[in-house]
């Protein structure tokens, strides 16, 4: 693996040790050293393979018996039918240790993995905007469950057409997840009025990971541009269409060489 480019390294350093008030922003390519494919930009990309329009509410619910079946899964090679099969890795672990210590920072993840909370981030400082594969949620609007997210699912038996039941109403349970149909404020869980809040009040924001080809990353840009927030890009490609400081390295490695500048020696 190539070594981090030290100006570029010192200059994120600098910006990020003096800034009140500090987003991240995180995409798949941080859970890539997980095991976990990403969905654009690379030959494994789910993106790639698969037809986009399956992954709707629309889809879902008019057959959610072939929804699991031939898009849940295919569409996430992780999943077994306990939940994902990752864990986080150094990238993980050592944006939780930078947050933990420094209370002025946030978290708003794209992934759905998880393992931002798996690797001890704390839930106040993290907002999960496109949900999470373990959760589920009742898809019937009038039900009493429509808004309650349910955990503790298991999707073992779905190959055999026993699909994950509401207990108020019998709909089938979806994955709490964002699909490309929704807005990010369908479901209060998304906290998608938080994440506009952090954005809207950031000194600097910091992608990484991202492949900037959602809603929450447009998002993120034109707050920080609003505001006159700094821009920070930590990828293995560059940011060329804004002004920003980039980091051209994976996640696994520059963040943990961040952690270890930014996080106060203890006495």
């Amino acid at each position: 693996m190539a070594a981090l480019d030290a100006d570029s390294l010192n200059a994120v350093i600098d910006r990020l040790r003096t800034t009140e008030g500090v987003v991240w922003v995180t995409g798949a390519g941080l859970s890539v050293a997980s095991g976990i494919s990403p969905y654009r930009k690379s030959k494994d990309a789910v993106w790639e393979n698969f037809i986009t329009d399956w992954g709707t509410a629309a889809r879902f619910k008019s057959d959610p018996k072939t929804w699991y079946q031939r898009f849940w899964f295919a569409a996430h090679p992780g999943l077994t039918g306990d939940g994902l099969d990752a864990k986080p890795n150094a990238g993980h672990r050592a944006l939780t240790a930078i947050v933990r210590a420094r209370p002025n920072h946030h978290i708003i993840t794209q992934n759905i993995d998880g393992l931002h909370g798996d690797s001890g981030t704390p839930s106040k400082r993290l907002v999960e905007i496109h949900g999470r594969h373990d959760t589920f949620v009742c898809p019937n609007p009038t039900c009493s469950m429509a808004k309650t997210p349910v955990t503790g699912i298991s999707l073992k038996g779905v190959d055999d057409g026993d699909l994950p039941e509401c207990d108020m109403c019998g709909a089938v349970l979806r994955p709490l997840v964002l699909l490309f149909d929704e807005y990010y404020d369908s479901q209060p869980f998304y906290r998608a009025r938080e994440a506009r809040n952090w954005l809207n009040d950031a000194a600097a924001v910091v992608f990484v990971g991202t492949s900037f080809s959602v809603g929450i990353t447009s998002m993120a840009l034109h707050a920080a541009q609003a505001s006159g927030a700094a821009i920070i890009n930590i990828n293995p490609e560059p940011l060329v269409d804004h002004d920003a400081i980039n980091l051209m390295a994976p996640a696994e490695l520059a963040l943990p060489a961040l952690a270890a500048q930014l996080i106060p020696a203890a006495p």
